[in-house]
This record gives C-alpha cells, sequence and structure tokens, in this order.
C-alpha cells in the first residue's frame, strides 16, 4: 500500500443516493475548508449508489477522493473503510444531506486542538428551518431514552434559544451526522461496530470511548443544517426497521438483560397495535412494513459485548 503524509483533517462523507444533496454537503464542506489554513483532504464513500452520486463528484469535486464500496454496507462499515483509507489526524465524519454554517469545523478543530483529554466533538443540528435537532444524550437505557423521547427535545430547544452559547457540554454520545475524533482514540478502539448498520453506531462509539477513558463535547457554537434526505425520508420502512435493530443490538450489547427483554415486550407491544391499526385503516404498506419490524424484535437475543 502506498505510505501517504499525514494531514491535519480528514474529512469522510458516507454516501448513498446523496444526489443534489450531496453537492450541498460538498460545496459547503470544500468551501469551509478552503477558509483554513491546514492540510486536509475529502473522501466520499459510496454504497453502491444508482444514482448520479459518483458522476456528480467526478465533474463538480474532481480533488475529492471516492471510495467505491460493492454493496450497501451500511453507516459503521463505510465510515470505517474511509478511516482506514484516510491519513488525517483528525476524522470528520459526515451525513451526505448537511449543510456547514460557516466557520463550524475550525470550531471544532480549535476545541480539540485545546483540549487533549477530549477525543470527539460535535456541533449542533439544526433542521431545514432552523429548528433544534436532539443531536447528543446521555448513555442509553429505558429510563434515559423515555426522557430523550418524551421530554428532552422540548427541553434542550428552549436551552438552546435561550442560552446557545451555554450549552455547551460533555456528552456521553453525539450524533453520526457530524462528529470529529482523534484518529488515535478511534482506531484503539476499533472504529465503530460493525454489526450496526445504520443508527446507534455512534452512541456505541461514544459509550466505548468513554470506558476508554475519553470525554465526548458538544459545541453549539459550530452547527449544520440537516436536510433528512437520505435513507430516512427516502426508505421510510428500511430506516424503522434498521433502527429497531440497531436498538436491540446496542441494548443486548450493554445493557442488563432484564432491560433488554423490557424492550423486547415494550416493542412487541407497540408495532402488535401499530400492525392491528395499519390492518383497520387498510393501509397494506404500513402492516408490511410492522411486520417486518415484528420479526426483527422477534428474533433478537441477548448477547455479551466482545
Amino acid at each position: 500500500m502506498e505510505r501517504r503524509e499525514m494531514v491535519h483533517l480528514s474529512a469522510i462523507i458516507i454516501n448513498y443516493n446523496g444526489g443534489d444533496l450531496l453537492r450541498k454537503t460538498l460545496s459547503s464542506l470544500v468551501a469551509e475548508l478552503t477558509g483554513l489554513e491546514l492540510e486536509s483532504e475529502i473522501i466520499v464513500v459510496d454504497n453502491a449508489s444508482t444514482d448520479d452520486s459518483l458522476s456528480l463528484i467526478s465533474d463538480r469535486f474532481p480533488s475529492v477522493r471516492v471510495i467505491s464500496l460493492p454493496r450497501n454496507s451500511g453507516f459503521a462499515r463505510a465510515a470505517n473503510s474511509g478511516a482506514r483509507a484516510s491519513c488525517g489526524r483528525y476524522l470528520l465524519f459526515l451525513n451526505n444531506d448537511i449543510e456547514i454554517e460557516p466557520g463550524s469545523i475550525g470550531r471544532l478543530i480549535s476545541f480539540l486542538d485545546a483540549h487533549p483529554d477530549y477525543a470527539l466533538v460535535a456541533p449542533a443540528v439544526l433542521g431545514r428551518d432552523g429548528s433544534f435537532e436532539l443531536s447528543f444524550g446521555p448513555d442509553l437505557n429505558l429510563l434515559s431514552e423515555f426522557f430523550l423521547k418524551t421530554l428532552a427535545r422540548k427541553y434542550y430547544a428552549c436551552l438552546y434559544r435561550l442560552f446557545r452559547k451555554k450549552m455547551a457540554r460533555d456528552v456521553d454520545w453525539a450524533s453520526g451526522v457530524a462528529l470529529l475524533i482523534r484518529r488515535e482514540p478511534f482506531f484503539e478502539i476499533g472504529g465503530f461496530d460493525e454489526r450496526y448498520f445504520l443508527y446507534f453506531e455512534d452512541a456505541d462509539l461514544g459509550l466505548r470511548l468513554r470506558c476508554s477513558g475519553y470525554k465526548l463535547r458538544y459545541l453549539p457554537e459550530a452547527r449544520i443544517i440537516h436536510y433528512r434526505g437520505a435513507v430516512a425520508s427516502k426508505y421510510p420502512g428500511l430506516a424503522l426497521i434498521e433502527a429497531k435493530k440497531g436498538q436491540l443490538l446496542y441494548y443486548a450489547l450493554h445493557n442488563h438483560p432484564l432491560s433488554f427483554h423490557w424492550l423486547k415486550a415494550y416493542l412487541l407491544i407497540k408495532f402488535n397495535f401499530r400492525k392491528f391499526l395499519a390492518w383497520l385503516s387498510r393501509n397494506s404498506q404500513k402492516k408490511l412494513i410492522y411486520s417486518e419490524v415484528i420479526k426483527v424484535i422477534k428474533g433478537s437475543a441477548h448477547e455479551t459485548a466482545t
């Protein structure tokens, strides 16, 4: 393998049929890096896209390196592939449906430069209308997930509006939509766990970093806009199924067996009820999706992290 000189930053974008949103992501990223006085590289890991993503990159962004995977391997495996091919001291992982607000990458880098005891820093994530998106949180268990899905979004959104600069805080995990991490701790813990296809790999990464003695920071002075144009909106059935797979795997690896089985019981009740409502409304598509989710839940088993 050709030995490449180390650069300060490797930006790694995981892409699957990103289309015009990928263009927006790359345009804002190139503009950001052009304004920074540091050596950097941009890598797009393409998960076997069937749209014009690759031609868009070659035509509009010829300096971007592309790693083309033969099949859609999911976020974690694609991210690890990009990291292994990179040569940056810092690794910036990005979704393909975001736009970076000016100055944000510099703020993230400056934070890690000034705080060697932190392995990871993440920006605030905003919706396309500027609304707050919850992109960090406490260690995941039944109680914390209940808080995150009921009260946390409104609570943190209010804090963000009123006390944006005071919201910087240590967190247990940060969303993989956009995060900056030091190269050494990332590879020290083995990168993202490739058993996750989509969702919860970021929470798993945060937990393993903290178990290795590292700290994580949420930095709202840095901001990205998340357009949510990828899997969640284009393939809602796949997104829901993979989200439940990821959630169950996380609990199987990192929570007490009782918590795992309580989660399974709750999810079975929830999605059997949703399936019943879909049957009543004669929505065959939703009924099929919920049937697949129920199969995933029934087939999951508790295991030990290795």
